[in-house]
């Protein structure tokens, strides 16, 4: 067991199914890594990275929203690597998986501008058929974490006496489709989710099947990975990192199709018109009330959960 985990953190996360860990890192470390992210940012844009992710496009700024791969020598900083050489993310998992034979199978870095934000609600994993919500933790297959290297909040977590299969459940499959289909954020009830984050320097772990969603005030830097427990075959690990990764996001792996899954988003801009329509929608929310309008049908099919959020994504 990692001694910054605690037994108070391991009985926290059993019954809420996330959990916050200081990461014990000198601030200067992570001063120096927060001005290589920012780096890694601006090299990205410049150098047109083709790897990354863009939610809502502006049309005087082009507001990168993530950066995919982000442990490639191609983009990495060295004050980053600097900081996970000196973090040791991996013995934090492994006091949770109870082993070390696990992986890194997904590794993410959100880097959006300084916008409010408020994402879609989601699973990260499906359901298993008994969701045990942090319960029996020689059962966890999967974890999810961020890292924070600023103070943030407002990522949101369902509570568990509202998630399916509990007393005061306000989700359920049949929710979940029309919710995903909407393509737009629904605004829950403010007592059934918790607002959660991380202050500078810490670490959030979460069971990927709690319904979340993303939601920031502000601008961003936040690691966002994904570890599942496994035999590890094939042992690709980064000179920085104590724990594996799967061998597209190992430092030297050539960055060519070829080499990497298909389920990598690649950088797409919006165009002129959404672009132009999201910059007027942040100060007057005229496009939000027109996707709405689109939307309307279902609210009465989705009101058990929440209502449409007319106000997601503009400066209020």
């Amino acid at each position: 067991m990692d001694k910054r985990v605690t037994a108070n953190d391991i009985n926290h996360f059993m019954s809420n199914g996330w959990v916050n860990i200081d990461l014990q890192v000198e601030e200067e470390i992570i001063d120096k890594a927060l001005d290589g992210l920012k780096s890694m940012r601006e090299e990205s844009i410049r150098s047109k990275y083709k790897y990354g992710r863009v939610y809502y496009d502006y049309l005087f700024d082009f507001n990168l929203a993530a950066i995919e791969l982000p442990f490639n020598n191609k983009i990495c900083s060295n004050e980053v690597k600097d900081f996970f050489s000196k973090s040791k993310i991996g013995s934090i998992i492994a006091s949770f998986f109870h082993t070390n034979e696990f992986s890194c199978v997904l590794a993410r870095l959100f880097c959006m501008g300084n916008y409010n934000y408020r994402g879609e609600w989601h699973r990260d994993e499906p359901i298993k058929s008994i969701f045990n919500y942090g319960k029996n933790l020689e059962n966890l297959e999967t974890l999810q974490i961020g890292i924070y290297m600023e103070d943030q909040v407002g990522f949101r977590i369902l509570k568990k006496d509202y998630e399916e299969g509990f007393p005061n459940s306000i989700i359920n499959e049949k929710i979940e489709k029309l919710n995903s289909k909407c393509s737009y954020p629904i605004q829950p009830n403010k007592d059934t989710y918790q607002r959660v984050g991380g202050k500078k320097g810490s670490i959030l772990i979460f069971d990927p099947q709690i319904y979340h969603q993303g939601s920031n005030q502000k601008g961003r830097y936040d690691f966002h990975m994904r570890f599942k427990k496994k035999e590890i075959v094939t042992k690709a690990k980064n000179s920085f990192q104590d724990f594996y990764v799967d061998s597209h996001l190992h430092e030297d792996v050539l960055l060519d199709d070829s080499n990497i899954p298909k389920s990598i988003p690649k950088v797409n801009r919006n165009s002129t018109l959404v672009r132009a329509a999201n910059s007027l929608n942040y100060f007057i929310p005229l496009y939000n009330w027109y996707k709405i309008s689109k939307g309307y049908s279902s609210m009465n099919k989705i009101k058990k959960f929440g209502l449409l959020d007319f106000l997601a994504n503009t400066f209020n």
